[in-house]
């Protein structure tokens, strides 16, 4: 591994180890300064990640423009300048002192040095997003260093951030002179530590937002479950999306690229890593919107029902990390098919026409040597006695010989000696027939003593192509003349013929032979034999066929893409076969079709008893809510009957509760969990003792104090209920006055639940609107007077103005003691 890869594989690792971290943090606290991080990682996330992958694979740096190299670092930058302008302290925004344009002094001249070296817009951006930035980080820390005696949190962010620039000018900087040895290279040690602190990067926010965050939220077991289950499929997105396709790249690089791969241009990878790069950032986007969103409407919304909610989430989890799965295992599987399948086909169809050459050489190498035992015994005829006698009868005697013995489609010898013309066949010439001019006859001279086939020709007469082979002999001389002799073997090309005909694969696809002109000698359809390939296809094919002389090639013939498998024959002939591309991968199609299928039906199965399940589970958790809530009623009837004045208490008051959040447009599931709120509100009053309580006369002041403990001893027996401890919320808080009055806590405004300053105004309608030891209930004038009159020193003005609208509404003043019969009896 070389220095330069080292570097770029630590800083891809940093970049993703800052993604998660920021994932996780914006999981738990979804706050802007976390997306922003989160926005500054995915961005330089895009530039790493492709750059890193093709070095390792490639060994050299991606081939790209200059936008695309670095547009995803810019994006970063400027993400970054966000990150740090809006988590600035409020104090220090309008703070000045002349260092903070130090970045500026020392930026210029660095800015001019880049720029010599080209990229000039890409230069100023950086630096000018990258100076900014700095200006920012130290405005911040030059402002609580000045006012330390204010104890201002120190400002983590900036301080990680200007040292992370300090290291990328170094980084820049280092990159615009030679070094004599990588390891004398300070660009190496900036980029190290540049990478290693962007990863503290989400901590410096964390002190950040921690710091202005007064009240951290309390989370229930069921959220925080919820909070791991997001980041855990965060990180297997992550890391999952990253890990695979580095895995499929190296196989492209292994696998697919060449001569026979679906990649034949190892520059595609490039292309493929980028894509891969954005489609992690998009999926990672998504994945926080959607389960970010759903996790937050849950937790606000549907405290009541986790368990229906939690096994919803279950069930569309298990049923998107199926797809996922089943999805990539289809595709690599169905490349990995696709590629072995293609590849076997195309080395089949190298074999089989491998096969019918050697056949076809085979087959001419028999009427070679026969025209070679020919030729030289006829040759040692002429030199032994210095005449043509006997030649005529030997030739006759080796042609019936040669057609009853070997190959019928030998049709005759024939030869050519001191200027007569000997046929073997029986043939006679006609008057005036001259060898010497004879195409056959001047390409045998041409082989000066080789064995040569003549281009094929048709026979005029029976139409059939016919081959000649031919051999030049010692030369004689008559009448003083030096006569060039020759012996030739003609055959017609039936069992060529028969040969190509079973030149297929598995029925597909067809032969031909053709010779270097491009004459077609021997074709599947008959009809284009004795044709010419330009006769019938393009012409650049016949040059594509000398071109490529043993292999496969891709041409354009009958109206379609074909795959051309071309194997020499005897140096002089072309043995083809010819295969439609759509043919060709029939069977491969078929077979991705059928695994495409399966895994969709699998995909449906699991899906359907899943669901079932998922349903049956759902049934279960309605009928234990319901359960719960009979429970609940159960004790708050209970607790209510300790006080014979106040027999239906809480069941109203949890009525009115909900009616209040109901009006103020709470949602169903809010609305559900302030009613169980509303009816346990007084659990509490179990731990005070039933004297106490009944009691007709004024209470003492020990007695009161006694009766104020409730809220706390209701907030202990509730806070036990892990599952959802904020149902004590109701019970603590209830007597909490807006004004800070109340007891036990004296808490103010906005610091009361709002929860518990719903139930506070209920609690005290259904106070005034009931029977007492002491008095009737009030009259609906006199509740409206005292509500109003309670708006914003005992009730929230928000949620007095809800009931004062509801008693409005309820012309005929049903909101009283009976409404729970009533709403009964509906």
């Amino acid at each position: 591994m070389t220095i330069e890869s080292f570097e770029n594989i630590l800083s891809l690792l940093c970049t993703i180890a800052g993604l998660l971290y920021g994932v996780f943090k914006y999981v738990e606290t979804q706050k802007r300064g976390y997306r922003l991080i989160i926005a500054f990682f995915m961005a330089n996330f895009l530039s790493e990640y492709y750059w890193t992958v093709y070095e390792l694979i490639m060994h050299d740096d991606p081939n790209v423009t200059e936008f695309v190299a670095y547009l995803g670092w810019n994006v970063g930058f400027t993400c970054l300048l966000l990150a740090v302008f809006f988590l600035r302290r409020e104090e220090s925004k309008k703070y000045f002192h002349p260092l903070i344009l130090l970045p500026v002094l020392i930026n210029i001249p660095q800015l001019i040095l880049y720029c010599s070296f080209g990229g000039i817009l890409n230069n100023i951006w950086e630096v000018g997003v990258t100076t900014l930035t700095a200006v920012f980080c130290l405005q911040e820390l030059l402002y609580v260093l000045k006012h330390k005696d204010k104890r201002k949190p120190f400002p983590l962010l900036s301080l990680l951030v200007l040292i992370f620039l300090f290291t990328t000018y170094g980084k820049w900087t280092s990159s615009c002179f030679d070094w004599s040895s990588e390891f004398l290279n300070p660009y190496l040690y900036f980029s190290v530590i540049g990478a290693v602190i962007s990863v503290f990067f989400v901590n410096g926010a964390k002190k950040h937002l921690s710091d202005t965050d007064l009240k951290p939220e309390t989370k229930s077991s069921f959220e925080l479950r919820f909070q791991v289950t997001i980041q855990a499929i965060a990180a297997v997105v992550i890391i999952g999306g990253c890990a695979a396709g580095c895995m499929t790249a190296f196989m492209i690089k292994k696998n697919m690229t060449g001569e026979t791969g679906l990649f034949r241009d190892e520059s595609q990878l490039v292309i493929y890593l980028f894509v891969i790069s954005a489609v992690l950032i998009l999926m990672t986007l998504a994945l926080l919107y959607v389960l970010g969103s759903r996790y937050r409407r849950i937790v606000d919304a549907n405290r009541k029902t986790v368990a229906n909610n939690r096994g919803r989430l279950n069930f569309v989890f298990t049923i998107i990390v199926t797809l996922v799965l089943m999805t990539f295992a289809s595709v690599y599987n169905s490349v990995v098919l696709y590629n072995a399948s293609v590849i076997s086909m195309y080395e089949n169809g190298q074999k089989t026409i491998e096969s019918t050459s050697t056949e076809l050489e085979n087959y001419l190498s028999v009427a070679v040597t026969t025209l070679r035992v020919t030729a030289d015994s006829v040759d040692l005829m002429v030199q032994k006695t210095g005449t043509e006698e006997g030649v005529l009868q030997y030739i006759t005697d080796q042609t019936e010989r040669q057609f009853e013995q070997f190959d019928e489609n030998f049709t005759g010898l024939y030869a050519f000696v001191n200027g007569i013309y000997f046929d073997g066949s029986g043939w006679e010439p006609p008057e005036g027939y001259d060898a010497t001019s004879r195409d056959w006859y001047k390409t045998v001279l041409e082989g000066k003593g080789e064995v040569v086939i003549v281009p094929p020709y048709v026979d005029a007469q029976t139409g059939s192509v016919v081959v000649t082979i031919g051999k030049q002999i010692t030369d004689t001389v008559a009448d003083g003349k030096t006569m060039k002799n020759t012996v030739c073997l003609d055959m017609i090309v039936n069992h060529i013929n028969d040969v190509i005909d079973e030149t297929n694969i598995a029925g597909k696809g067809y032969g031909m032979v053709v010779n270097s002109d491009g004459f077609i000698i021997s074709h599947k359809n008959e009809e284009l034999i004795g044709k010419y390939l330009s006769e019938e296809y393009e012409q650049p094919i016949l040059d594509k066929i000398i071109e490529t002389g043993k292999g496969r090639l891709t041409v354009r013939m009958d109206d379609g893409e074909c795959t051309l498998f071309v194997y020499p024959v005897m140096d002089q002939w072309y043995a083809l076969m010819v295969i439609s591309n759509q043919e060709l991968q029939e069977d491969t199609n078929s077979q991705l079709a059928i695994n495409i299928m399966v895994s969709l039906i699998t995909f449906a199965l699991i899906t359907f008893f899943y669901y079932v399940g998922y349903k049956n589970e759902q049934i279960y958790g309605r009928k234990v809510e319901e359960m719960n809530l009979q429970v609940v009623t159960a004790l708050a009837a209970a607790i209510d009957a300790k006080d014979k004045y106040t027999n239906g208490h809480s069941s109203r008051v949890a009525a009115y509760s909900r009616l209040i959040a109901e009006k103020c447009g709470f949602s169903k599931p809010e609305q559900n969990e302030i009613y169980l709120m509303g009816l346990l509100h007084d659990v509490g009053k179990i731990g005070v003792p039933d004297e106490v309580i009944n009691k007709k006369d004024k209470l003492t002041p020990e007695e009161y104090e006694q009766i104020k403990k409730h809220p706390v001893i209701g907030n202990g027996i509730l806070e036990s209920i892990k599952e959802n401890p904020r149902l004590s919320i109701g019970a603590r808080w209830h007597h909490e006055r807006y004004d800070g009055k109340g007891y036990p806590d004296g808490l103010a405004g906005e610091n009361i639940p709002t929860e518990a300053r719903i139930i506070a105004v209920a609690d005290a309608y259904d106070a005034m609107t009931s029977k007492r030891s002491y008095r009737d209930l009030l009259p609906r004038e006199r509740v409206i007077d005292e509500i109003r009159n309670g708006s914003g020193t005992q009730f929230d003005p928000r949620f007095a103005e809800a009931m004062l609208q509801l008693i409005n509404e309820d012309k005929s003043y049903f909101l009283r003691e009976d409404v729970e019969q009533k709403e009964n009896e509906a």
